[in-house]
């Protein structure tokens, strides 16, 4: 009796049921070995580009921190050049204040009192203070153009304690005034090289 014979007489439901769990064993077969590592390959590369777009919007946010850096530094620079050039370094110091000399003359004003006093160096060392004791005399008018010049300065110059005597008559009977100021203006500190001290030469015998 042949296979096909002994197959023949078993009986229809039970061939039917047989079929159904060869099929049954033919799926979990596949999803065993091809289904679940599929998927576990699928969510292992889900993952992986998941991290790699984390990583492309991290470096994103950097580029776009350097790039405003970039900018910021730009823009302290360009502060930092008008800063320099308000603040004169020490060898330009006595061209500002011939400058000065010369507004006073520029408006009019008698100067009586130019004396530079002693300077002071700032708590941050970056420069110094150069107070100039001032007395003057002249008119409102010309005090007010004195003034008016040098706010105009382009370097540093600050007017303190300005002190105002009474008004009198001058020798053309116009009204003038005295006027007793600090002129304070500043120097960026220089940077002194320090010298490695020299050694003696070895004596020859």
């Amino acid at each position: 009796m042949g296979l096909v014979d002994k197959i023949q007489k078993i009986p229809a439901k039970t061939r039917l049921y047989g079929f159904i769990g060869f099929l049954c064993v033919l799926v979990g077969l596949f999803i065993y070995f091809q289904y679940i590592p599929m998927i576990s390959e699928i969510r292992k590369n889900e993952k992986i580009l998941s991290e790699t777009q984390a990583t492309i919007r991290a470096n994103d946010e950097r580029i776009k921190k350097l790039a405003d850096l970039e900018q910021e530094v730009v823009t302290l620079n360009a502060k930092l050049k008008v800063l320099s050039e308000q603040l004169p370094q020490e060898t330009e110091v006595s061209t500002l204040l011939g400058e000065i000399q010369g507004l006073v003359n520029k408006s009019g004003l008698t100067l009586k009192l130019w004396k530079p006093e002693k300077r002071r160096t700032h708590s941050s060392g970056l420069y110094e203070e150069i107070p100039i004791s001032v007395n003057l005399i002249g008119g409102y008018h010309n005090v007010g153009m004195f003034f008016d010049s040098i706010g105009k300065v382009k370097r540093i110059v600050n007017i303190l304690n300005i002190k105002m005597g009474q008004p009198k008559a001058g020798p053309d009977g116009a009204m003038q005034i005295n006027i007793d100021c600090t002129a304070m203006t500043f120097a960026a500190a220089e940077k002194k090289v320090e010298t490695a001290p020299k050694t003696p030469a070895k004596k020859t015998r």
